[in-house]
């Protein structure tokens, strides 16, 4: 599952997590940012919370490709980020693949940056294909229809104005070779096969 930050969880939030059978919540954090992190004494004792540095916003390459170009937030960015920055992908897709049995969730800021590419990695492990993996990542535009924080993120309209949209992204990103880019990364096949595992079985 995906989710935005779940530090804003009250105890009855956790409470509900932990019903529902989640015992894994990976936090996906930016290098140069501040999100609040879970209050561990709401975590529930057998519940793990594991941060991952998805992005680095102080690292100058990443500010002029991702940031300063407006595709920070959007699809434009995930092959980038293969590109770039595989072991960071790698990292996010291993603390899936080794998370204890049971329920895991992926969050960030608003659930739909940070947790739409490390979606499109998971999904893409597991041969979904782009149009779906697209139709996945939409659902968060609407659910956030009404955040004042996601809608200062024009993300369709730079789409547009990129002259592209999401599924032409993410093929262009499939393109890559995304199981490739991750054992480069440090993602043992292991990981990959465990992933697989847990979204197909």
């Amino acid at each position: 599952m995906r989710s935005d930050n779940p530090a804003r969880l009250s105890g009855r939030g956790w409470e509900a997590l932990h019903a529902y059978r989640v015992r894994t919540v990976v936090t996906l954090r930016t290098v140069g940012t501040d999100d609040a992190e879970p209050d561990r004494a709401a975590v529930p004792p057998d519940v793990v919370v594991e941060r991952v540095l998805l992005e680095d916003a102080t690292d100058a390459e990443f500010r002029r490709r991702c940031i300063d170009t407006g595709w920070w937030a959007t699809p434009l960015e995930w092959p980038e980020m293969l590109r770039s920055w595989p072991q960071r992908c790698a990292a996010v897709v291993s603390a899936v693949a080794r998370a204890p049995q049971g329920g895991v969730v992926i969050s960030c800021g608003v659930g739909r940056d940070r947790t739409g590419l490390a979606t499109f990695l998971l999904l893409a492990l597991a041969g979904v294909p782009a149009e779906a993996i697209a139709d996945d990542w939409a659902l968060s535009l609407e659910a956030l229809a009404q955040d004042p924080l996601a809608q200062s993120q024009p993300v369709l309209e730079i789409l547009e104005r990129e002259h592209t949209t999401a599924v032409a992204t993410i093929e262009a990103a499939l393109a890559l070779g995304v199981e490739s880019r991750l054992l480069a990364g440090g993602a043992s096949p292991a990981d990959l096969r465990s992933v697989r595992a847990r979204l197909t079985e």
